[in-house]
């Protein structure tokens, strides 16, 4: 069976924000081995328009760092596997890495949407 892997890309590593990415990357898996790669300009970026567009193009895994916990729930609703947190690196590391299960997702997104206060006792 082949997996399909959709990737963000931005500046030819993979992109901090899921939303934000200038182009995908899909990769086609099948037993262990990438049969190709297909690097597709984004779509102008509505709400729900890139899971979508994802889905459109027939991947099975989403590969991301950062990203909305509604896109997570649209991709996981339209039947993809969403790997979150990834740390940015050139695709085709992060590809290998995910055939061998050794990707490394202790990406912390900093700039989050939800600001923390910080509250300090005297």
């Amino acid at each position: 069976m082949i997996i399909k892997v959709a990737m963000p890309v931005e500046k030819d590593k993979l992109s901090p924000h899921f939303g934000h990415a200038e182009k995908f990357m899909f990769f086609d898996i099948e037993d262990g081995k990438v049969l190709a790669t297909e690097i597709t300009p984004t779509p102008e970026h509505m709400e729900g328009s890139f899971p979508e567009w994802i889905k459109s193009n027939n991947a099975n895994v989403v590969i991301v760092s950062g990203i909305g916990p509604k896109a997570v729930e649209i991709l996981q609703d339209a039947g993809l596997t969403v790997i979150t947190n990834v740390v940015p690196d050139n695709p085709r590391k992060i590809v290998e890495d995910f055939i061998n299960n050794k990707l490394d997702t202790s990406y912390e997104d900093v700039c989050d949407h939800e600001h923390h206060e910080h509250h300090h006792s005297h």
